[in-house]
């Protein structure tokens, strides 16, 4: 059922509580695509919902007004988890114009074929009244497509940035307070981590000019996930730092094994990191969620990788995790590598190139065994953790 953000601004998106994977990493919890509907003496629809939501959409639009009587489309992002239901929306609301950015309306002609509608193209300081109400646009590029844009309802103080401050969650509830804000934080964390760390100076420039062009906030409604009514300057400041990658006394250990020497390694060094009174998580890649681990390597400090060798290079698991990172652009971050080898070396070396593509400080040196890690190489790994706890706290 639709719900009222606040008066005469309605929530009327779709729950999915059934997807699992979305941009190729696990969504345990589902999701929800959030349109928002203002009624006023103009009627405005902002974002739509997937594709096979939108009978839902209208559903919900329905309880509220007759969807024929929607004057303005407003597309902040074509993607196609918002822009699904727009053919749907349009052969119901046969007069509504089609409010987006330049790219955006190249996207949707793109995908949809759109010929016989009218296309306002919109950027930073536009608006576009409805009545008493006025929306005002905000160019966002990048956020995380070139056709992003957020919207503003000025008298209402309602900020709608699409992916931005977005989760994936998906409840009968739509405020975070209502959910549970501590859990909505690390959904956000999980979605900034996953989605938009590589964005991070683009995320704090923008989030500068928008308190620059002084616009007060009251909610922020993203398009995935939970609504923000209450603590939103925490939710900014937490934005702001994952943007510079603000780092605390934290350890992540990743890593994956054959004969198990790599394994008794990443234990044991969990254990010597935590006795010393540093966080730490562990985390075997083929048995661990990839967006879970990439949210922990965000506010780490130190990250471990460490693989065994197999035809003189690092194991595949480990290559596929670093190639994800790597396009993830971490920064602020210092790497430490082990791992095992029997007859030759060659997965620290191969580790080493992709840390050195990411730009991040590497541990010195290495921690290698042969074969199998006897007594005198787990003494040896005691002396390995001091460095790693020492970078942790530096």
């Amino acid at each position: 059922m639709s719900c009222e953000l606040k008066n005469k601004i309605y929530w009327v998106g779709a729950v999915d509580y059934n997807i699992r994977d979305f941009h190729g990493y696990v969504t345990p919890n589902g999701t929800s695509y959030n349109s928002y509907l203002i009624v006023d003496e103009k009627i405005a629809l902002i974002d739509t919902v997937k594709k096979e939501f939108a009978a839902c959409l209208l559903d919900h639009v329905s309880e509220i007004a007759d969807p024929v009587k929607i004057d303005y489309l407003v597309i902040n992002h074509a993607e196609m988890d918002h822009s699904g239901a727009v053919i749907d929306i349009l052969k119901a609301a046969r007069n509504a114009k089609i409010f987006c950015s330049a790219k955006g309306k190249e996207g949707l002609i793109k995908h949809y074929q759109i010929k016989d509608r009218e296309f306002n193209i919109v950027k930073t300081g536009d608006t576009l009244s409805l009545g008493k109400r006025t929306l005002k646009f905000i160019s966002a590029p990048m956020i995380h497509w070139p056709d992003s844009m957020f919207t503003y309802v000025v008298e209402d103080r309602v900020l709608l940035p699409n992916d931005a401050f977005g989760q994936h969650l998906a409840s009968p509830k739509r405020f975070a307070d209502e959910v549970g804000e501590a859990y909505c934080m690390e959904q956000n964390a999980k979605y900034y981590a996953n989605i938009l760390m590589p964005l991070g100076a683009i995320i704090a420039k923008k989030i500068d000019e928008i308190k620059s062009l002084g616009v007060p906030i009251d909610i922020i409604g993203p398009s995935h996930g939970a609504i923000w009514r209450k603590n939103i300057p925490s939710l900014i400041n937490s934005y702001m730092d994952w943007t510079v990658f603000k780092a605390k006394e934290k350890v992540v250990i990743v890593y994956d094994t054959m004969w198990e020497s790599t394994d008794k390694i990443a234990r044991r060094l969990t254990e010597l990191i935590s006795s010393a009174g540093v966080e730490v998580e562990l985390y075997n890649i083929r048995k661990s969620d990839g967006s879970l681990i990439v949210r922990d390597i965000l506010d780490a400090r130190v990250f471990l990788v460490g693989s065994p060798t197999l035809n003189a290079d690092m194991f595949w698991t480990v290559g596929g995790f670093l190639t994800y990172l790597r396009g993830l652009k971490p920064k602020n971050k210092k790497v430490g590598i082990f791992g095992s080898y029997g007859w030759a070396e060659g997965s620290s070396k191969a580790i080493r190139k992709e840390i050195e593509a990411m730009g991040l400080e590497i541990i010195e040196p290495p921690f290698e065994v042969n074969f199998v890690p006897g007594r005198e190489e787990l003494n040896k790994l005691e002396e390995y953790a001091k460095v790693i706890v020492q970078a942790a706290r530096s």
